[in-house]
């Protein structure tokens, strides 16, 4: 049974950059006041599973976000890996996220050593039934209580949807679709910008469907052979409230950027 959840939607006249100006000047080509990527979306990284640059992507522009405005505050929910091997990914590019955590900016939230069976409770009085959708959902409600008691701009990152098929939970299309409404009702109360990252052909081709029906936007990556290397490439494919560019681009990490994004006919 879904929960009404209460509250007026944020302002969607919001717009957010990605820091990345090889890929904002690719938003609003009809309007610089409606350039960068709705308040209050839920975007999917929708990439290959032999590469990792969708993740990387997510997690610059959280920082870049983090970067220009002030005031607001990251939730990463790591799945796939546990906490240290995620900050291994940023170290390794020179990513430096001390100061945010320092600033109580960025939050991770372990949902590596959750699991659907049951976990120890926190008191040490034996084990308790979780299913890690809840715990997300939980995640998400905790975020819109900080946003709306503390008004502060909130921006998130799920890293991986893998445990919908270790939970069996992408069979069940009518409960999937459930879970996913309340989760954007949340984010259009709680505004800011949000990520999941999704590999591809992970999870049933109806649960991707439902997913990337529901999003607000999506990004495509995927790995082409250039030569003797490989290339990772990344395309607009679905952005609501705003004119987009789509076409194929070509995605490098950078050191002056963090990422570089040029077209595919640079050349």
């Amino acid at each position: 049974m879904m929960r009404e959840i209460k509250g007026e939607p944020e302002d969607t006249n919001i717009y957010y950059s990605t820091g990345l100006p090889s890929l904002d000047r690719r938003f609003g080509t009809d309007s610089q006041d409606h350039s960068g990527i709705p308040g209050g979306s839920l975007v999917l990284i929708h990439l290959p599973p032999e590469s990792n640059l969708g993740s990387l992507f997510a997690q610059k522009v959280v920082m870049n976000l983090l970067e220009t405005y002030e005031g607001g505050r990251t939730y990463y929910m790591h799945s796939s890996r546990p906490q240290h091997i995620v900050l291994k990914e940023f170290n390794a590019y020179g990513w430096d996220i001390s100061k945010f955590q320092q600033e109580k900016r960025w939050e991770f939230i372990d949902m590596w050593h959750i699991t659907s069976s049951h976990v120890a409770s926190s008191s040490k009085i034996g084990k308790i039934d979780i299913r890690r959708k809840a715990y997300l959902k939980q995640a998400f409600q905790r975020m819109l209580k900080v946003h709306q008691t503390d008004n502060v701009t909130c921006f998130s990152v799920i890293d991986n949807l893998l445990w919908l098929k270790e939970d069996n939970f992408d069979l069940e299309s009518s409960r999937l679709l459930d879970f996913f409404k309340d989760i954007t009702d949340i984010i259009s109360l709680v505004g800011g910008l949000h990520f999941l990252i999704l590999p591809k052909g992970i999870l049933s081709d109806t649960a991707e469907k439902i997913i990337m029906s529901i999003v607000n936007g999506i990004f495509d990556f995927s790995r082409a052979v250039v030569g003797s290397r490989n290339q990772d490439r990344m395309s607009i494919v679905k952005m609501m409230g705003v004119n987009y560019q789509s076409e194929i681009l070509d995605i490098t990490p950078d050191k002056k950027e963090g990422l570089r994004i040029e077209s595919t006919g640079k050349l």
